[in-house]
């Protein structure tokens, strides 16, 4: 019973106080090195089987779609712009006990909107990234105590911001993410958080005729946040071969006793004189005491790259 309690008063048990799933860790600035313009497409549907004891519960929805368009310019400069989900807020919770029952039921969390611009020289790379935080979620909680019936119907509007910059030398790349903060509006107040600063290490020296891939992150909440979330270490290790790749993460939230487990696989398929098509598929098991979340998202990336750059 605790730990449903707990989960309902923190709008997800596997949220971030509200805000809902970091979904920037292990991202960085960088971008891939083109001649050409590129534009991107992303969908990414989810399912989640949640377990509390021998209760199962499943949940599925569908991500917004995911936009990049990269334009190359100038001597090594590429030029980027598009949007992504950055925290996703989606839940749908059941409790029941006696004669009373209450369904939470929440859709929504914080988009954004981002422009990269990326120097390649010689030997690396320098990258910076500034992006705008929106999102409109909402949530409806519903009480029935007997024959009784109540709604409770619950709106935010969230706006922030947050800065990223990146330098990568050969096969190794520094990236840091901070100045970052979301302002929550409602009817009655407004509260603003900063958001954690993020140092993520990687390095990718080539190995076997592929690429191994090691990523280490660390991120860090500011002192005057006001809660008690932690500050966790991750990190991802993952080999990549002829279009076929496969990794392995370990990511710890920000909600203490959080956990994550997860596999990436990825196979992409060039498409000639188009582009290319690419799909990944990620497993992961999250738990936190006698809760766990099994989930699957599998992804389907589309890149189209401009068909007459070639022609002279």
């Amino acid at each position: 019973m605790g730990l449903v309690l707990i989960f309902l008063l923190n709008a997800s048990l596997f949220s971030l106080g509200g805000i809902g799933e970091d979904l920037g860790v292990f991202k960085t600035p960088f971008l891939e090195s083109s001649q050409r313009a590129a534009v991107e497409f992303v969908l990414r549907p989810e399912f989640n089987v949640l377990n509390e004891g021998s209760d199962f519960r499943s949940i599925f929805w569908t991500n917004p779609f995911d936009f990049n368009l990269t334009v190359p310019f100038g001597r090594g400069f590429i030029f980027s712009v598009g949007n992504s989900e950055r925290y996703s807020q989606a839940f749908d919770v059941y409790l029941e006990e006696e004669d009373l029952g209450l369904h939470v039921l929440g859709k929504g969390g914080i988009s954004e909107i981002y422009a990269n611009v990326n120097n390649d020289f010689k030997v690396g790379q320098i990258a910076l990234r500034a992006s705008y935080l929106f999102g409109h979620p909402w949530e409806i909680w519903e009480y029935s105590i007997s024959n009784y019936y109540l709604t409770d119907t619950f709106s935010y509007t969230y706006r922030g911001k947050i800065f990223g910059a990146g330098l990568r030398v050969a096969f190794v790349s520094v990236a840091y993410e901070g100045l970052g903060s979301v302002t929550t509006e409602t009817v009655t107040i407004d509260t603003t958080i900063d958001l954690p600063d993020r140092l993520s290490i990687g390095v990718n020296p080539p190995l076997f005729g592929g690429k191994l891939g090691m990523m280490y992150e660390h991120s860090f909440w500011h002192r005057n946040t006001g809660q008690n979330y932690s500050s966790p270490h991750r990190f991802k290790i993952g080999f990549e071969k002829q279009r076929i790749g496969v990794q392995y993460f370990y990511n710890p939230w920000y909600l203490e006793d959080v956990t994550e487990h997860g596999i990436n696989f990825s196979w992409a398929i060039p498409v000639r004189n188009v582009g290319s098509a690419k799909f990944n598929i990620s497993c992961a098991l999250r738990s936190r005491g006698d809760l766990r979340e099994f989930i699957i998202i599998p992804e389907l990336q589309f890149t189209l790259r401009e068909i007459f750059a070639l022609r002279k």
